[in-house]
């Protein structure tokens, strides 16, 4: 357990080392939540409700599933592609620590660090235009389980992206389409049941609305009796966690049988 600490120290440090990379890729999320914000808020500047959603509430939905998202989506897991492509990930190998358990531990810290500026970024759009909010309910054990699936959904399906570069160096691509459909499916813009029920039931057999739509939601909703189908979206979401570590794990030892590189 030390060593795994002292990992999330030296990589919390790595932050104050690059502070300009760090605080640009902050000023860019700020934006893009401000961008989010402002277009909501000037909604709400014409009508007092948007589908089932009144302007306290969707106002909340935004700003909390912009902290949930931060900590979710944050990953250090797209450096482990160039490692590979590098010969660097030999450096792994050789290490006296699991990979998978080394990999996350420097996702918690870069996790930890992107929810630290998060909540300033939130204090100074509260600060500002004082949006109404709504307290977060009684609910916060059941939003934490499904956050922890979150978690690991997204800490996989990261490390997945990053084993293509045991068969080609062209990753970016992969990766970019699954941020993209992060974005339109998560719930990053909107409430996903502001969609038609159809297309909504379809989205929740992905695994997307369980990085941060339904903790989220469950936050914000008073009565979570009226989230329909929430066991059945906790055993979807369990499921989706446990399939993407395995393949994660089997994907990682077809990888280490067919690693290659070239270098100095």
């Amino acid at each position: 357990m030390k060593k795994y600490l002292t990992l999330f120290i030296l990589t919390i440090q790595e932050y104050f080392v690059y502070r300009l990379n760090f605080i640009l890729w902050r000023f860019r999320m700020f934006l893009t939540l401000l961008v989010t914000f402002f277009l909501w808020f000037a909604v709400f500047d014409q009508k007092s409700s948007f589908g089932t959603y009144g302007r306290q509430t969707l106002l909340s939905y935004i700003l909390f599933a912009n902290i949930i998202s931060n900590f979710v989506m944050g990953t250090r897991t797209s450096d482990v592609a160039g490692d590979i492509n590098d010969g660097r990930i030999i450096n792994y190998l050789l290490k006296p620590v699991s990979f998978f358990s080394y990999i996350f531990t420097r996702d918690m810290a870069d996790k930890l660090m992107n929810t630290l500026f998060v909540f300033i970024e939130l204090g100074i759009v509260i600060v500002l235009f004082h949006p109404p909010l709504v307290t977060p309910n009684n609910h916060l054990g059941i939003a934490l389980i499904f956050l922890v699936n979150g978690i690991f959904i997204s800490f996989f399906i990261n490390l997945l992206l990053s084993f293509i570069g045991f068969w080609t160096t062209e990753v970016w691509g992969p990766r970019f389409l699954f941020l993209m459909l992060v974005f339109f499916l998560s719930g990053s813009y909107f409430p996903l049941d502001l969609l038609p029920s159809t297309i909504y039931r379809l989205i929740l057999l992905t695994p997307f609305p369980y990085l941060y739509y339904l903790p989220t939601k469950i936050l914000i909703t008073k009565d979570i009796s009226q989230i329909p189908n929430l066991f059945q979206s906790f055993i979807v979401s369990s499921l989706w966690s446990l399939a993407s570590w395995r393949l994660a794990l089997f994907v990682w030892s077809k990888g280490n049988k067919s690693f290659s590189f070239w270098g100095r």
